[in-house]
């Protein structure tokens, strides 16, 4: 046993390094996008083949954050979802809850209200288990998806709830994240007052990140985004000159074209224009040119767009105004094209202005697009409330289900209890008469028993009758000659005369007369046998007389003469018996026939056919399969390699046939 228990840790143990040996080489940078998904499918089989643990639970959830960073979110999601159907079954809530705003991070990509969903579930979850933290995540990720849905109120909201629980966590990513989401919505709502505080506070929880944070390139994936959001809520609020100093500290850093092109572009778009706004114009249209080039070799065509309406509004300010509907134009169609409402209205506003051949459409156009945005905005906000209600009432429904389950429980178990109870007393009454069958039904066999017994007896008699009578005959007939012809043999062999010869003769002829003697005598003990033709045949007549008085149904029996029994195997004859036995005991106990047949005959064929049949109530053949005297009774056929075949049905009763070779 101790040896076992080391193997099986020997093999987890080999398991886990092979695993961890395939992550590493996933991890290897060198490696191609078709290579690392061969290691990880391979991963993926290697723990689809352990035991439900909390480490195969891990690997899977080390395993779908590479497809995830692949951006492969659709194995991502399938992996997470057997991860959650484990956590299940191991009823393990933190994992669990892990599994599902998994399954939310790979659906928020493309299906936003599903990722909103499974935070939802998940969050219900850490609350139960009283994880803060990851209670203040799933807020966050919510407020995320609200934001980026154009639903502002809503996501400051979650926002503000996250901060609350996140303050208190010390993961600063999480709280610079939630300040951000906050400030955006601020942002979104036109509260650029407020919305520039909170990346403010954005930017001193960068501050703390910073220190723990040993990658530069994470850190400045933090610090770019929120100098360029402050610069540009500076710009909202007419402070041109602050905000080209936020944009400018973002150009200083060393290769920021290399590390991060599209920062670089979007900030140098954000600083030729808070310079424009500043009445600086030196350089301007080269700022705005190369990041517009820069974003379009970057396929970016929103940022293009987005830099487009900026350096229309330069060739407005520059009074050159056919360029500047050129300009605006095209940052229209891009607009279009990539669904940027928010380019497409500054378009739309400032084409309104200035073009004005077409005014009037520009108008109409800026008006219907922006009605349909806030319809858009309005049916996003219903969509999430409505998951959020739907997911509070099922859970009220559920409460109340369990309730009123309880009580149904209740009364179901009370009323059950009162079936049982007179179940049980009606199930002892038919006990009993069923036992008095029984009893009946073993005082026969016990009377059979009885019969065999006391034929073995007289079997047994008859042998040692047999015996003495053989031993007596040897002893006094057989020995007595045998000693005469031996003396006399001995008493002539010393004469060679004519007459002694004769003699000699006549008590060899004599010895001759005993070898057949001797003969006849083996013969006879040869011939013995359990079962005779005689006494089985009328083992079988005795069984089947025997039930009249057992029940009220009339046994006929036909057996046929021409059957030598004693050409017919003893476990052969056994095998018959007990089969009858069998039939016989069925009719009594269920049949409540009148009549009931058992017939043995010999086939034209050779072979002995059996058939025990009766009139009574019969049953249903696959419901009886089951049982196991007919299993018995196939087996006994199996063994002498004969057929059975069971007719029956309701009402019209029961014929048991079998066929075998003698």
């Amino acid at each position: 046993m101790f040896s076992c228990e080391m193997n099986k840790k020997s093999d987890i143990a080999v398991s886990d390094k092979k695993i961890n040996a395939l992550f590493k080489d996933a991890n290897n940078n060198q490696k191609s996008l078709s290579k690392k998904k061969v290691l990880l499918d391979s991963i993926f089989h290697e723990i689809s083949l352990r035991k439900n643990d909390s480490i195969t639970r891990n690997f899977h959830f080390q395993l779908a954050d590479e497809f995830y960073r692949l951006n492969d979110f659709q194995t991502s999601r399938i992996i997470s979802e057997e991860a959650f159907n484990l956590a299940n079954d191991a009823k393990d809530s933190v994992a669990t809850a892990k599994a599902l705003y998994y399954i939310g991070d790979c659906y928020e990509p493309i299906k936003k209200d599903s990722a909103f969903y499974y935070y939802l579930q998940a969050e219900k979850i850490y609350r139960r288990i009283k994880d803060s933290e990851n209670v203040g995540r799933m807020l966050l990720y919510k407020g995320g998806i609200l934001y980026s849905e154009g639903n502002y109120i809503e996501s400051e909201i979650e926002a503000s709830k996250s901060l609350q629980l996140l303050n208190k966590s010390g993961n600063y990513k999480l709280t610079y994240s939630a300040y951000n989401i906050l400030a955006n919505s601020l942002q979104g709502l036109n509260d650029f007052n407020g919305a520039l505080k909170y990346h403010e506070l954005a930017l001193k929880e960068y501050d703390k990140l910073k220190l723990k944070e040993t990658d530069p390139k994470v850190i400045l994936g933090y610090y770019i985004p929120t100098l360029n959001n402050i610069g540009y809520m500076y710009d909202k609020i007419g402070e041109h000159q602050k905000a080209i100093k936020q944009f400018e500290k973002i150009i200083a850093i060393k290769d920021l074209r290399k590390l991060f092109p599209e920062y670089y572009a979007a900030t140098l778009s954000n600083l030729a224009y808070s310079k424009m706004k500043a009445g600086d114009f030196k350089d301007l249209k080269e700022m705005f040119y190369e990041s517009i080039h820069l974003r379009d070799s970057l396929g970016n065509q929103a940022g293009v767009a987005y830099s487009k309406v900026q350096l229309g509004e330069f060739f407005l300010i520059q009074k050159d105004t056919l360029q500047s509907i050129v300009t605006l134009k095209e940052s229209y169609q891009l607009a279009s094209d990539t669904k940027s409402y928010y380019e497409l209205l500054r378009c739309l506003k400032l084409l309104s202005k200035i073009d004005t051949s077409r005014s009037q459409q520009y108008s109409d156009e800026y008006i219907a697009v922006s009605d349909s945005l806030q319809k858009k905005e309005r049916a996003t906000r219903n969509k999430y409330a409505r998951i959020a209600y739907e997911t509070e009432r099922l859970e009220e429904e559920n409460e109340v289900l369990t309730k009123r389950n309880l009580y149904i429980l209740l009364g179901a178990a009370f009323f059950i209890f009162v079936v049982t109870a007179l179940g049980i007393i009606r199930h002892l009454k038919a006990k009993n008469k069923e036992l008095q069958l029984i009893q009946q039904q073993q005082e026969a066999n016990e009377e059979i028993y009885h019969l065999l017994v006391e034929q073995q007896e007289k079997v047994n008699t008859a042998k040692e009758e047999e015996k003495t009578r053989i031993a007596m005959e040897l002893h006094d007939n057989i020995m007595n000659k045998i000693y005469g012809v031996r003396m006399n043999l001995g008493f002539f062999n010393n004469k060679a005369d004519e007459k002694a010869t004769e003699k000699r003769k006549e008590y060899i002829l004599e010895l001759q007369n005993i070898e057949k003697e001797i003969r006849t005598i083996s013969h006879d003990l040869t011939k013995n046998s359990y079962f005779e033709e005689r006494n089985f045949t009328e083992l079988l007549s005795f069984l089947i007389k025997n039930q009249e008085n057992i029940n009220t149904t009339d046994f006929h029996y036909e057996i046929d003469e021409n059957i030598d029994w004693n050409t017919v195997a003893n476990t052969t004859k056994i095998n018959i018996y007990r089969i009858v036995q069998e039939g016989i005991l069925n009719i009594n106990k269920y049949a409540n026939a009148k009549n009931a047949f058992v017939t043995l005959t010999l086939t034209e064929t050779g072979k002995l056919q059996l058939i025990v049949s009766d009139d009574g109530a019969g049953f249903d053949l696959k419901v009886a399969k089951k049982g196991i005297g007919i299993k018995n009774m196939t087996e006994r056929i199996s063994s002498l390699k004969g057929e059975l075949n069971i007719k029956s049905s309701i009402g019209k009763g029961t014929q048991i046939e079998a066929v075998f070779p003698l």
